[in-house]
Formats: structure tokens, sequence, C-alpha cells
């Protein structure tokens, strides 16, 4: 079962490949505000950056002079004419992410009246193209706060609230500098829930108006210390300066959406079925705690099961769930997190559970994700290993590789979150 389910993942990415190559000719066709002269600005950043900038040059539109920036994944510089291409990181910040926003901004503030910005925004964009408010922080200060934010545990609403009012970039920021365009079009490929203008934590996107809620949510999730001098004391006095009004008719700003999670987990479905499962989704599993997801699923399945007896059954979800860090956390990820989880759930019984991350990395890893069935917890006690050791330490990488049950698929150029499939053999 377990090459069965690798055999799905392979199918699921190549079709989501192909419906973002395919797609996006047709959403950019969709934007004829473009046609109307001057230059075409374009500034994509996000894991597949690269991939939609590659359809946008394939587009039959009639564009004029286009100049623009890429921002690409870390050791990622093959150039793309006529854009600048610069690496950011991800999941924190480096050097190149400071770099990358500087040159956004630049860009956006030399737009004329008759020009018209496309921003073209994938998942991972948070960390690759920022800059704290505050000019005087450096990327080391930056990147410990950052690490801290994302190992929370909190929930990614939050977590992309607390980002967007403390940097330069995001929160409409980008659409604010480039106020003067006659037009910005945001095509997006999705990767979290809610509004389509939180992709990347919004830097095109519109949010005046919004509560002010900064201080509390520092405290809740337990940043407030690890946010650097000066800017923690501005938090502190209410001196971080509001979201900024961009100015203009709605009618000048368009958002697409290219690709979601719907398509992720739409994909793995039709695979699924046509290797003869009985297939349900599941939705309502988004942001939990790791171990809450294992339970609630594996709960689900046996339901599921139930109901078919005899037959093979799958659930699949896409989504991402949540894993609170400890202090010195080993080499993983969300979903190998998760896959352990479940491993102490099944052990002994016909399930197979896999969970990757589309864009083909999780955590700290060089895989996407991995796999787990019946036999891994006695297959892990045979080689001395540890489960629940790897679990508490956040290492689930060096066990799962050591069983051969990693899934490695390097960068997929794409990102539409995670997916889980739970199979039960029947």
């Amino acid at each position: 079962m377990k090459d069965l389910l690798r055999a799905v993942w392979t199918d699921t990415l190549r079709a989501l490949d192909e419906r973002l190559r395919r797609r996006m000719p047709r959403r950019i066709g969709a934007a004829q505000q473009l046609d109307a002269g001057g230059d075409v600005v374009v500034i994509a950043f996000g894991k597949a950056a690269r991939t939609m900038v590659t359809a946008w040059l394939t587009a039959p539109l009639a564009l004029a002079r286009q100049r623009g920036l890429v921002v690409t994944v870390a050791g990622d510089t093959t150039p793309l004419p006529p854009f600048e291409v610069v690496a950011g990181g991800h999941p924190l910040p480096t050097a190149g992410s400071f770099r990358a926003a500087a040159r956004a901004l630049d860009l956006c503030r030399g737009v004329r009246p008759e020009d018209h910005v496309v921003f073209l925004v994938s998942g991972g964009g948070s960390a690759m193209l920022e800059l704290p408010l505050d000019p005087s922080i450096d990327v080391d200060a930056w990147r410990t706060f950052y690490r801290a934010l994302v190992g929370s545990g909190a929930g990614i609403d939050r977590v992309n609230r607390i980002r967007r009012r403390l940097s330069a970039v995001k929160g409409g920021r980008l659409a604010a500098a480039a106020a003067q365009a006659a037009s910005q079009t945001t095509i997006v490929v999705k990767d979290v829930p809610g509004p389509v203008e939180h992709i990347a934590s919004g830097p095109s996107g519109h949010f005046a108006g919004e509560t002010d809620s900064l201080l509390t949510d520092l405290r809740a999730v337990g940043c407030l210390a690890a946010l650097p001098e000066p800017l923690r004391t501005r938090v502190l006095r209410h001196e971080v300066p509001p979201l900024p009004v961009v100015p203009g008719p709605r009618s000048r700003f368009a958002w697409i959406t290219v690709l979601d999670e719907r398509d992720l987990g739409g994909a793995a479905e039709q695979a699924l079925r046509a290797r003869g499962l009985h297939v349900e989704s599941v939705g309502d599993v988004d942001d939990l705690p790791y171990e809450r997801a294992a339970a609630a699923l594996v709960a689900r399945l046996d339901r599921l099961r139930r109901r078919h007896p005899g037959r093979p059954v799958a659930l699949v979800t896409a989504g991402e769930l949540s894993v609170p860090l400890p202090p010195d956390p080993g080499i993983g990820g969300r979903n190998q997190q998760f896959v352990l989880a479940c491993a102490r759930r099944i052990r002994g019984r016909p399930i197979t559970v896999l969970s990757c991350g589309s864009d083909g990395v999780d955590g700290s890893s060089p895989a996407a994700g991995a796999l787990a069935d019946g036999t891994t917890m006695a297959r892990a006690r045979a080689l001395g290993l540890d489960v629940h050791d790897a679990l508490r330490r956040c290492d689930a990488f060096p066990l799962l590789h050591a069983l051969g049950d990693t899934v490695i698929t390097g960068p997929t150029g794409t990102n539409v979150r995670d997916l889980r499939m739970l199979v039960h053999a029947g």
C-alpha cells in the first residue's frame, strides 16, 4: 500500500503542475486591463514564482515593455530575462529576502501613472520577501524572531496577522508603494485559508481598518520577548503604524487565483479512485495540533471502513497542522510529525498514512513528508529507534529515513499546502 500512495502522490504533483501551466495563460488573458498601454512591472515571489513567471512569459498578451523581479527559493538563481532574480529564504528570511523586499519596494515606488503592476504570489512568500518595519533590525535578529513565531504552534491566520503589521512590505505596503500605477493585478497560487488577499501576508492586499491586535497576538503566542528592539518598545507603546490605505478605486485592483488546496485534494482523490478505492474528503482538521488531527482522522477512517466492509477506503485532507516546537528541535516537519503520531495509533493494523507538503519541503528536513503503516512501530523498535522520543524532540526525519519511509521530491515549483491520505486496505 505504501507503493500505491507514493504513486498517487507523484500523480498528484504532476496534475498540479499541469493545471498551473494550463491555467496561468488563461487567467492572464482575463486581465484585460493589462492591454491598456504603459509598461508592465512584474513582481513574483513564493515557492511557485519561477513556474508562474515561466507561464506568464508564454501568455498570448500584446504587452508593452516588461521589467520586474522574481524571488525564488534558496539556491535557484537561474536567469529569467527580462526579470531580475533574487533567491529568498524559507522558512526563515535571509539576507536575500531583505534584498528582494527592498528591490520590490524600489520597483513599486518607481511606477508611472500609465504603468501596470502584476504581483505573482505563492506560498512561502512571507519569508522569501521580507523586510522589518524598523530598518535598524538585522537579518540575524529577525530570523530569531521568525523562529520563535513559526515554532509557536499558532494558527497561520494569527502568524500572518503579526507578520503583516511588523513588515515593511506586507499588509498592503507594496500596493501602497505602487499607488501611482494605472492598475494592480495579483495572481496567486493559494496556500492559506481565507481571503485570497492574505497570501504571503498580503503585500498587495487591502487591510486598512483591520483591528489592532498586535500586542495581544504577540503575547498570546509568547513571542513578544523575541521581538527585537527598538520594535518591541514601539509595540508596547502602541506606536506601530496602522496598515496603509491603498488609494484609488477598487476597479483598479484585481485578484485572480490559479491554484489552491482544492486542486491538491481533488487530484489526490481522482488518483485514488482510479485505483479502485472508495474515497472521502475531510475538511475540518485544518490548524489542529498534530496529535488531535491524527486521533480524529484514524477514528474517522475506522468509521468509513465500517460503512464499507471488505472494500479498501481512503480519507483525503488538505491543509496544515500545528506543531509547537521544543527549545532545541531536531530535524523534521509537521508532516513527518503527523505520520509518526499516526504510527502509534495504527500499529498492527492494515492502515497506511502519507502526509507531504506540496512544495516538496517539510520543515527543517530535506523530505516533502513521509509514510507510516501498521509495521512502523515494530520496524523502528527492531532498529533500536524510539518513536516516542523522536516525537518529543520533533526529530522525526532521521527515524523515518532510516526506515526508508521518507518521501523526497525536492522543490516542486508549487505550494498549495499539505496533503494527507489515510488508507484502510479492507
